[in-house]
């Protein structure tokens, strides 16, 4: 039997959520999205087939720039190891660091973000905000858009502009209402194929403001619309499952505003869904 390694690098870190005037509080999400994703395996006979590590990214108070410098190191050294990587936030921003470590191990690398929101913001007067992280990955040169695959986006406060930017890059963008309509696996399956192209390694984000309120009101920037938590367990799975998948950021759980806990065990969920899939990987 295959055996595989894996890495749960926590980042407690939301600087970036408060310079774009969101709800901070994903700094605490970490810590108790660990917590009960321990409580979630503990009769889960996982380690003849998986071992799991576990690292805390220390942050530098108010330092965007010098935290992601951090989050690259680390995930850099679990990709040397021959681990999978799954990036706890915190602010989305830090998507950026860990997205950069795969891009510097891997050359050619495809993106994959279940999110309300398209994240390419532009930095400016030098502010690095957690909508900033896919335009600065793009920007720099680490990810061509063509393998650029946004899913989900429906909030209402997306600007046409970030729209446009998507589709100047030559990204893909996969729309709730459409994905609704031809049914998550089938999306996913085209999302796959598109970060794969000609890619040598697929970054997996989810913003878990991508999933309906009333399944997850703990986050930065909760919608009233979005997945549903069926669709997105199924998600992480076919995710896990993927052998081109080497990053799973998992982003803006936020603690302070959940309501009797239900974010985070989704969130521990999503994890243990993603390690149920990298078990179904082919040897």
């Amino acid at each position: 039997m295959k055996r595989f390694y894996l890495r749960i690098i926590s980042v407690p870190f939301d600087y970036g959520v408060k310079l774009i005037n969101g709800r901070p509080g994903a700094r605490f999400g970490p810590k108790k999205i660990i917590r009960d994703f321990y409580k979630l395996t503990r009769n889960i006979e996982l380690k003849d087939i998986i071992t799991i590590k576990y690292e805390t990214v220390r942050p530098i108070a108010k330092n965007v720039k010098k935290t992601h410098q951090r989050v690259t190191k680390a995930v850099r050294k679990s990709i040397r190891s021959g681990e999978i990587s799954i990036v706890i936030g915190g602010g989305h921003d830090i998507s950026f660091g860990s997205g950069r470590a795969v891009f510097l191990e891997s050359k050619k690398i495809g993106q994959i973000n279940i999110d309300a929101h398209y994240d390419v913001r532009p930095v400016v007067n030098g502010k690095i905000t957690s909508g900033t992280p896919f335009r600065r990955l793009l920007e720099a040169g680490f990810l061509n858009g063509e393998n650029f695959v946004e899913l989900g986006v429906h909030a209402p406060k997306n600007l046409k502009e970030h729209h446009d930017y998507v589709f100047q890059k030559k990204g893909v963008l996969l729309r709730l209402d459409y994905i609704n309509k031809i049914g998550m696996k089938n999306a996913l399956d085209k999302a796959f194929k598109i970060a794969a192209r000609k890619t040598n390694a697929t970054i997996f984000d989810v913003d878990i403001d991508s999933v309906q309120k009333r399944f997850a009101p703990g986050c930065s920037a909760p919608c009233t619309k979005g997945f549903t938590k069926k669709q997105i367990l199924l998600a992480a799975f076919m995710a896990g499952r993927n052998n081109n998948i080497k990053l799973f950021n998992l982003m803006e759980v936020n603690p302070l505003y959940d309501v009797n806990n239900k974010t985070v065990e989704l969130a521990a969920k999503l994890i243990l869904s993603f390690i149920k899939g990298i078990i179904k990987r082919e040897k």
